[in-house]
């Protein structure tokens, strides 16, 4: 059973995953910060609600819970988001306009326990400063990943995940070419429109990124890298000359369902 572990200081991750037949494993990750003002960053699944609430509410109790980050409104990521609002009364939620919108779609939330924050701006959270800080590639035009300078702790939404045969807490437990391989593939099948945009683009949001000097990236779908995060995020930009995953049709997918090659 997945269980929480320790990033930084007050800062924790907390691990999950789904599969993808044939391919391996998604992982699933929030954070905590246990600052001044707790704050959680995204919530995991609908499927894995229950054991995000046990372990988030193991680390902060919900009454001292001030900030619901969402990097953004998939339900891979807002699974819990409603039940966190129930049991903390005194968290606000953070998100964006189009976010907003888009949660609106299936919840009714008070727009008094909403507070916008948008690419670039910074929120006071009491012992630290953190801002949203949109990483290169994404798949929600809501995205907004989080940067916390006291601890050095980058947050990157969908960006920079891995789908993996096994997943540990680390990037530096795998070797090199089997968290690369992973890497490309979910950064390509997620973000189908990087075919679409300028080379320069990427490297410029990924320099953004590196520009901040985080100690550690935390990815919404990937195991947390600590070694060499600038090398780790200016990746990115290699699939800029990569084609992109060819999803399979009918039949490929009963192979893989049927443990066949695809």
């Amino acid at each position: 059973m997945p269980r929480a572990y320790k990033v930084a200081d007050e800062t924790y991750v907390i691990p999950e995953g789904l599969p993808v037949p044939g391919v391996g494993t998604l992982p699933i990750n929030a954070m905590i910060i246990r600052g001044r003002q707790p704050m959680i960053i995204d919530t995991l699944a609908i499927v894995h609600r229950e054991t995000f609430l046990r372990e988030a509410f193991a680390l902060v109790d919900p009454k001292d819970v001030r900030w619901l980050f969402l990097s953004h409104e998939d339900r891979d990521h807002s699974g819990a988001i409603v039940q966190v609002l129930e049991r903390c009364p005194n968290a606000t939620l953070i998100t964006n306009y189009l976010g907003l919108g888009k949660l609106g779609e299936e919840f009714s939330i008070p727009p008094q326990r909403v507070y916008l924050l948008n690419d670039g701006e910074t929120l006071d959270i009491g012992d630290r400063k953190v801002t949203a800080v949109r990483p290169p590639l994404y798949d929600s035009s809501a995205t907004r990943g989080l940067w916390d300078p006291k601890t050095g702790v980058y947050f990157g939404a969908d960006c920079f995940g891995a789908v993996l045969e096994t997943v540990p807490e680390y990037t530096d437990e795998l070797p090199s070419k089997t968290f690369e391989d992973g890497y490309f593939f979910m950064n390509r099948a997620n973000h189908i429109w990087y075919e679409h945009v300028m080379q320069s683009a990427i490297d410029e949001a990924a320099e953004r990124i590196v520009q901040l000097q985080p100690k550690l990236v935390v990815s919404g779908h990937g195991p947390t890298e600590r070694k060499d995060p600038a090398r780790m995020v200016r990746m990115i930009s290699r699939i800029g000359g990569m084609p992109a995953i060819p999803m399979p049709n009918q039949k490929e997918f009963e192979q893989m369902l049927a443990g066949g090659p695809a």
